[in-house]
């Protein structure tokens, strides 16, 4: 329930500040942090969470400020979050979403206010922007690279619930169970079981591991490469190391990655795979590459869904500072690949700069050729959700 709140009023930010601040005398972000806290997690339940009564909601959030702020601000809360409870007049479960003033878009449905609060409907990226809780430099950026509409679909995207997608081993029977149901993509399954299972299941065969299909593409697109010795250079806890070394059993695959808990981490995960090693991140392969990995750190804005706290992030100082960290990055790898080579690079973005522009600028470094790239979008819900993501393999001279 606690993580629930804490990813719902990360989640709706935007849209829980904009109400609030129509029952409050000052605007929430200039209040105390801590009154912060208990006003958006009071609000993310009472607005988006419907199962919870509105008067034990109430209840609770006053308690928590008597208890953790003063008690005097006790009053205050208990005078707002009921302001919020009166403006929500219920959910409708399947009702479509369209821009309208009283309709905030959930996960499989709609949230109907008690009246017209949202922002008018003919400014377009102000009224999405405050119903899907996305910064209007996200909103403006993608309406002039997509469109209008292709721009609603994505923040659509953005307030679902990302379901953990497991891949599993090739044969895998994926009849629905209590702990999972198959997903509309062949080789995944979506997890309903508890965390504890969930470990035990991955735990019963290598070849098993939390990963999303779009996650998962650009790994198998190096499957008719011949490589024996490859690197995972940001290789984070290692779920691509994983794939690449069931993709390339006979390669040797090693894997690093800047961050000492990273590695940490990508040490246990790739424990017991015989063609895998972690390596140091200063460590230069003592031979050339057939295949070098680059999953760069990027805006994240293709997994809004999963990583709700990445839109907040994202601004045009963001985005430069991303596109320098990536060619740092490809700069000094990219000499570890030896002729006739590949360089996989991949991100989970949206955004040109970090996808085929970058790209390009690779292959321009290396005196390569793009001979492959896929923008996957980000769409669905449950058994048929993705993420979206880039990909493209480049090629060096031989």
């Amino acid at each position: 329930m606690a993580l629930a709140i804490q990813r719902t009023s990360l989640q709706r930010w935007i849209t829980l500040e904009f109400l609030l601040n129509k029952a409050l005398e000052k605007p929430l972000e200039q209040m105390e942090p801590a009154m912060q806290g208990v006003l958006l997690t009071g609000a993310a339940q009472l607005v988006f969470m419907d199962r919870l009564p509105a008067h034990a909601v109430v209840d609770e959030q006053v308690t928590i400020a008597r208890q953790h702020i003063r008690s005097g601000a006790a009053a205050m809360v208990n005078a707002v979050l009921r302001k919020v409870a009166e403006m929500i007049q219920g959910v409708e479960p399947g009702l479509a979403w369209e821009p309208a003033r009283d309709l905030l878009p959930v996960d499989g449905g709609c949230v109907r206010l008690s009246g017209d609060l949202l922002p008018a409907t003919d400014r377009t990226a102000r009224h999405l922007g405050i119903a899907t809780s996305h910064p209007m430099y996200v909103i403006n950026r993608w309406i002039t690279a997509f469109g209008e509409e292709k721009t609603i679909e994505y923040c659509l995207h953005g307030v679902v619930s990302a379901p953990v997608i497991v891949a599993v081993e090739p044969g895998f029977e994926s009849e629905a169970t209590e702990k999972y149901q198959p997903h509309d993509q062949d080789g995944f399954v979506v997890w309903r079981g508890d965390h504890g299972a969930l470990q035990d299941f991955i735990k019963a065969n290598d070849a098993r591991r939390v990963q999303d299909p779009a996650s998962a593409k650009p790994i198998l697109s190096t499957a008719d490469l011949n490589v024996s010795l490859a690197l995972d250079f940001c290789a984070g806890r290692g779920t691509k190391t994983r794939q690449l070394a069931a993709l390339h059993p006979g390669a040797m695959i090693g894997a690093t990655d800047v961050d000492d808990a990273r590695r940490a981490a990508l040490r246990g995960s790739i424990h017991g795979l015989e063609n895998t090693k972690v390596v140091g991140p200063e460590s230069e392969p003592k031979n050339k590459l057939d295949l070098l990995v680059l999953d760069v750190p990027c805006s994240n804005t293709a997994v809004l869904a999963r990583r709700p706290e990445a839109r907040y992030r994202f601004d045009n100082r963001a985005l430069s500072s991303l596109v320098t960290l990536q060619r740092q990055i490809a700069r000094r790898s990219a000499q570890w690949v030896g002729p006739g080579g590949v360089i996989l690079y991949s991100t989970c973005s949206l955004e040109h700069e970090e996808n085929g522009a970058q790209a390009q600028w690779l292959a321009g470094i290396v005196k390569g050729e793009v001979i492959h790239e896929e923008q996957v979008w980000p769409a669905g819900r449950v058994t048929d959700y993705q993420d979206g993501g880039y990909h493209a393999l480049i090629k060096l001279p031989g």
